[in-house]
């Protein structure tokens, strides 16, 4: 399978929203709120850019977005995650984020500390960026995500995904047999972390002070249930 394209229109998606100044003086909500709800948007333009997405039903495109969208931007944000100081950079080294800014946004450490343990793991895999996108792919085309009703063809495209990631890793990393079980598990704890984020925005939503600063698109995505 040609993933070519997919992965140059991925590095031609670079870049992050402008930082506010003023953002400290304020709750951290909003800003995260904004940066979220961009990421969202990247997750959408590159999941279009998936081959085979665009020919799903419009049910199964929304079905698949809403429940893997938090999952690919934890995947995706560890392309900035730095080891050293267990941060995000969003834009320039100016711009950094850490787990305490994100406790100020109303999330806690039953999901920070496992999502750092994530993050670091997967850094430590060092993984192409071939790779990197191929995973953000498979994660999003997973044929068992609540409301998908054609199961059979979401399946098909990423059993398509795995079979070129497998053929990469064989390729590019001689004798590194576990790396592509090690990718997979990684998957696996996105679920996690995907269960810990639901509960956490419900709880964080269900408070109008809060909800009211959550962007549409936040709201419309991880606001209702797919079933």
């Amino acid at each position: 399978m040609n993933f070519s394209n997919l992965l140059m229109m991925y590095q031609e998606q670079g870049g992050s929203p402008d930082s506010d100044d003023d953002g400290s003086k304020l709750s951290m909500l909003p800003h995260l709120a904004d940066l979220v709800s961009y990421s969202i948007q990247k997750v959408i333009g590159f999941a279009k850019m998936i081959p085979g997405f665009r020919e799903l039903t419009a049910e199964d495109q929304i079905a698949l977005l809403k429940s893997s969208a938090i999952e690919v931007i934890m995947l995706r944000s560890n392309q900035s995650f730095n080891l050293e100081d267990m941060s995000w950079s969003c834009g320039g080294p100016d711009f950094k984020y850490c787990v305490n800014d994100v406790t100020k946004a109303g999330h806690t450490l039953e999901l920070l500390e496992p999502l750092v343990k994530f993050q670091v793991g997967l850094k430590k895999l060092n993984l192409h960026e071939e790779e990197h996108v191929l995973l953000m792919a498979i994660c999003l085309l997973s044929p068992d995500r609540p409301g998908v009703q054609d199961h059979g063809r979401i399946e098909t495209l990423q059993d398509h995904l795995s079979e070129t990631l497998q053929a990469y890793i064989q390729l590019h990393h001689p004798g590194g047999r576990l790396v592509y079980a090690k990718m997979i598990q990684k998957l696996a704890d996105l679920r996690s972390l995907n269960e810990e984020h639901s509960k956490q925005y419900r709880s964080l939503s269900f408070q109008p002070e809060h909800s009211m600063q959550l962007t549409p698109l936040v709201l419309e995505v991880f606001g209702s249930e797919v079933s």
